[in-house]
C-alpha cells in the first residue's frame, strides 16, 4: 500500500488543450441524448425498458390529473422563520419531479398527450421565485433579487430546463422557449460563465473539497453544453470543470477514503461519474475525468471500506446500515474492466442525461470513455483493509459467528463528528455497538456555530472516552494540530489487532496517554471483539476516565460487569467489562436529529496515576 500512495502523491495528469478539445466538439449545443423526436434513437430505449416506460406513463398521467404543485412562499420562507429547511425543499422538490415526469412521458411516446401541461409547468418552474434553497441562502440575497447564486438545486434545475429545451427543440411554444432561455441565462448561465471563464470570483464551491463541487458542476455542465453556441465557450468551460473538479478530488484521502461517509459517496460520485460520461460524450473520449489523479483509488475505496454482506461503518452524517450504491460499484466495474455487464453510473428519474444513461447504456457494449486500468493494490483483501492515510482499518470475520469491526482514527472532514477512536461493530448485518451514524434530517443548527451541541454529533454521544468529564476537542481541528496514527500491533488469519493514542484528542494537561487497543479475535466457538482503554496521567494527576459504547440496540444489564444488546432483527451480542480498578456502569438514552439511542458508560475514578478498561464483546447464540 505504500506504493499505491507514493504512485498516488507523484501523478499529474496533462489535460488535453483549448485546441485539441475544440476540434472534437459538436458544431451545436447538444445534450448527452438525441432530441425526442428522433424515434430511431428512442424507440428501442422505449422497446427495451417497458416496465420503466409503463411506469413513467403511469406516474405522469397521475401527475397531470394532480396538476401542478403551486409555489408556497409560506413553506420555503418557514427556514428564515424557525430553521426547518424540509418544507420548502419537499414543495420545490414535487415542483420539479412533476416537470421532470411529464417531460419523460412525453419524450418516450410523443404522443403530444403531456405537452401542453409540460409546456405550462415548465415556465412556472423557470419563473417560480428562486431555484436556490432557503439553507442555501440564508441571507436571502437570491431570494431578494439581491444577488446571483449556483447551489446544488438550481443546478439540477438548470440541467432540467436546459435538456428539456434542447430535446424538444420545436415543440414547445416559443414564449416558452423564451422565457426559459431569459431564466437560465440570468439565473445561473451567465453567472457561472462570469466565474469559470471570466474574471469574476468563483462560487465557493468550485475551489472547495466537497460534494457540492461534483453536484453543482454535472448540472451546470449539462446546462451549458446544451446552450452555448460558442465551441470556444464550450471548450473553456470544459476545461475549467476539468481543473476545478479537483477540488472534489480532493476531498477524499490520498487512499481514496471519502471524509463525507458513505451517503455523500453515493451522492456526489454518481453525479461526478455521470459528469464523466457527459464530458466523454461531448468530447468523443479525449477528455476523461477519472484520469484526474487519485481518482482510480477513490472509485475502489468503497469496495475496501465494505464489512461483510456489504455493510459499513456509519461514520459522520452517513445514516446507520447505508450502503453504496449497487449500481455504481457495478459501473466502476465495467470502467476498469473488472466486469463484462454495461452499467450506467445513474439510475432512471434521476436527472435527464441520467436517465438518458439508465436507459441506453445497458444495451450496448461501447464505452464513450476509455476502459481504465485497474489500480495496483487495490483488490479487496478477505479479512481486512487498512486505509494508511485516513487511518481506518476494516476488519472482517470469517464465519457466520464472527464479528466484523470498522475501527477509525482519522478521516475527518466534511460531514464529520467529533469521532477520533469510534469503531462500527457489526454480527448478521446489523450494527449491535459502535457509531450510530448521522441525522435523520437537517436544520438551521446543523452546519452552524451550534452543530456540536447535538449529542449525535459532538463525542458525548459517540464510542469514545471521556476523560476528567472532558469531551474530545473538534475532530477536524485535531486532525489539523496532530499526526494522528495508526498501529497495526497484530495481523493474523486468527485475530488482528490495531490501537492509537487518542490523548491529542483531549484538553487534558494531565493527561499523558490514552491508548485505545481494538482487536477481532476470528473463531467459530470464541470469536469476539475486544476494545482497551489504557489511561496514564502525568505525576500527581489521577484517573478519571470513561468508556463508551452506544447502540440503537436494547440494552439489558446481566450484572454490575456485564449486560446484553438486543437488536431489532434478534441478534444479540453479550458485553463483558473488566478494569484495574473499580468501575460504575451506566446507561443513558438519547435522542437527536431523529435518532434515538443507548449510550452506555463505564467510569474508572480511581487515586491510581493509570487504569485500563477491557470490554469484550461476543456473540448470543440462541441455546439449542
Amino acid at each position: 500500500m505504500r506504493t499505491v500512495l507514493a504512485l498516488l502523491a507523484t501523478a499529474v495528469v496533462a489535460l488535453p488543450s483549448l485546441e485539441d478539445i475544440i476540434a472534437v466538439l459538436p458544431e451545436a449545443p447538444a445534450s448527452y441524448a438525441r432530441p425526442c423526436a428522433d424515434r430511431a434513437y428512442w424507440q428501442p430505449l422505449v422497446d427495451a425498458n417497458a416496465a420503466l416506460v409503463n411506469a413513467t406513463r403511469t406516474r405522469a398521467t397521475a401527475q397531470l390529473a394532480s396538476g401542478m404543485p403551486p409555489w408556497n412562499a409560506t413553506a420555503y420562507e418557514l427556514y428564515y422563520k424557525t430553521g426547518d429547511r424540509l418544507a420548502g425543499q419537499d414543495m420545490m422538490g414535487r415542483r420539479h419531479t412533476y416537470v421532470s415526469d411529464l417531460f419523460l412521458a412525453e419524450c418516450l411516446d410523443m404522443t403530444g398527450a403531456f405537452l401542453a401541461a409540460l409546456d405550462t409547468s415548465l415556465a412556472s418552474l423557470a419563473t417560480q421565485r428562486t431555484w436556490v434553497l432557503a439553507a442555501h441562502d440564508p441571507k436571502r440575497l437570491v431570494y431578494d433579487n439581491k444577488g446571483v447564486f449556483v447551489d446544488l438545486n438550481a443546478a439540477s434545475v438548470s440541467s432540467l430546463l436546459a435538456t428539456m429545451l434542447a430535446l424538444l427543440p420545436n415543440e414547445l411554444s416559443s414564449a416558452t422557449r423564451d422565457v426559459v432561455s431569459r431564466q437560465l441565462q440570468v439565473r445561473t448561465l451567465q453567472p457561472l460563465l462570469d466565474r469559470s471563464i471570466g474574471s469574476t470570483a468563483p462560487f465557493w464551491w468550485q475551489v472547495s473539497a466537497s460534494n457540492w463541487n461534483a453536484v453543482c458542476w454535472n448540472g451546470m455542465a449539462s446546462a451549458l453544453l446544451a446552450s452555448l453556441r460558442s465551441k470556444s465557450d464550450r471548450a473553456k468551460v470544459l476545461l475549467a470543470l476539468a481543473k476545478q473538479s479537483q477540488h472534489y478530488v480532493a476531498s477524499f484521502g490520498r487512499d481514496g477514503y471519502g471524509t463525507e461517509g458513505v451517503a455523500y459517496f453515493n451522492y456526489g460520485f454518481q453525479e461526478f461519474a455521470e459528469l464523466r460520461e457527459v464530458v466523454c460524450a461531448q468530447t468523443r473520449g479525449l477528455l476523461d475525468l477519472f484520469a484526474l489523479p487519485n481518482v482510480d483509488a477513490i472509485s475502489h475505496a468503497p469496495m475496501l471500506f465494505e464489512m461483510r454482506s456489504h455493510h459499513v461503518a456509519a461514520f459522520g452524517d452517513a445514516k446507520l446500515d447505508a450502503q453504496f450504491l449497487p449500481h455504481l460499484l457495478r459501473y466502476v466495474q465495467w470502467t476498469y474492466g473488472e466486469s463484462s455487464v454495461p452499467t450506467s453510473p445513474r439510475r432512471f428519474n434521476s436527472s435527464l442525461p441520467g436517465s438518458a444513461m439508465a436507459l441506453s447504456m445497458p444495451l450496448s457494449s461501447a464505452q464513450t470513455c476509455a476502459k481504465r486500468i485497474s489500480p495496483v493494490g487495490m483488490t479487496p483483501e478477505p479479512l481486512r483493509h487498512i486505509f494508511p492515510a485516513a487511518h481506518v482499518a476494516v476488519l472482517r470475520g470469517v464465519s457466520a459467528t464472527d464479528l466484523d469491526v470498522t475501527f477509525k482514527v482519522g478521516g475527518n472532514g466534511g460531514h464529520s463528528h467529533n469521532d477520533i477512536g469510534s469503531f462500527a461493530i457489526v454480527l448478521n448485518g446489523a450494527t449491535v455497538l459502535g457509531d450510530v451514524g448521522g441525522p435523520m434530517y437537517y436544520d438551521a443548527s446543523t452546519f452552524g456555530p451550534n452543530r456540536y451541541k447535538s449529542p449525535l454529533m459532538n463525542a458525548y454521544g459517540h464510542p469514545v472516552p471521556v476523560v476528567q468529564g472532558q469531551l474530545q476537542l473538534e475532530a477536524v481541528h485535531v486532525q489539523a494540530m496532530h499526526k494522528l496514527t495508526l498501529r497495526t500491533d497484530l495481523l493474523s488469519d486468527a485475530q488482528d489487532v490495531v490501537s492509537t493514542n487518542l490523548a491529542a484528542a483531549y484538553n487534558v494537561s494531565a493527561l499523558q496517554s490514552l491508548n485505545r487497543s481494538v482487536a477481532l479475535v476470528r473463531s467459530p466457538q470464541s470469536g469476539h471483539v475486544r476494545i482497551t482503554d489504557s489511561a496514564t496521567m502525568r505525576p500527581g494527576a489521577t484517573v478519571d476516565v470513561e468508556s463508551v459504547l452506544t447502540t440503537v440496540g436494547v440494552w439489558t444489564p446481566t450484572s454490575n460487569t456485564s449486560g446484553v444488546v438486543t437488536m431489532p432483527s434478534g441478534v444479540r451480542v453479550t458485553v463483558t467489562v473488566s478494569a484495574t480498578a473499580s468501575f460504575i456502569l451506566s446507561a443513558t438514552a438519547l435522542s437527536s436529529y431523529g435518532v434515538s439511542w443507548t449510550r452506555i458508560g463505564i467510569r474508572v475514578n480511581t487515586t491510581s496515576a493509570s487504569a485500563t478498561i477491557t470490554t469484550r464483546i461476543a456473540p448470543l447464540h440462541p441455546a439449542c
